[in-house]
């Protein structure tokens, strides 16, 4: 290959990275503001509480509801995202980082990746039953594993 050559695909890979870097922030940012305001009027203190007995089952506490509710339907990167900031800000304990993590692994992108799968035809229905049956199963198990006193609250 001449140098031409890999100049033309190094400046083509650049530029497709740059279009994806360019849509990722066109989502993220404004999903960044629109959350810092539901934070600041406590509207996510509020979907935090009603989803607490829901989350509780898996050994999750309300302030873990949300960052595993925005895991599960935009996908493990945002939900990353929340899970590190809640940890960081002491909402989480790194048990309950774990517990959510595991969840995620198991079940992340509810829409995604089933539509993937139904495109292949697969039936998306039992797919997801099955994905989340799983998914509930064996974070339990695992919250029952783990002390709730143990580990602490992460720093």
């Amino acid at each position: 290959m001449d140098l031409c050559g890999f100049i033309q695909i190094a400046g083509e890979g650049l530029i497709g990275a740059g279009r994806q870097v360019l849509q990722i922030a066109l989502i993220v940012i404004p999903l960044m503001v629109v959350m810092q305001f539901l934070e600041e009027f406590k509207v996510l203190e509020k979907v935090s509480r009603r989803l607490e007995k829901v989350v509780s089952v898996i050994g999750i506490s309300g302030a873990g509801a949300l960052p595993l509710l925005v895991g599960l339907t935009l996908g493990l990167a945002y939900g990353a995202g929340m899970i590190i900031k809640y940890g960081k800000e002491g909402k989480l304990t790194k048990r309950e980082m774990v517990l959510i993590i595991t969840f995620l692994s198991l079940n992340h992108s509810l829409f995604e990746d089933v539509l993937l799968f139904v495109a292949i035809g697969a039936r998306g229905t039992v797919l997801q039953v099955i994905r989340m049956t799983v998914a509930i199963v064996l974070t339990a198990a695992l919250a029952g594993f783990l002390k709730p006193g143990q580990p602490s609250r992460s720093k």
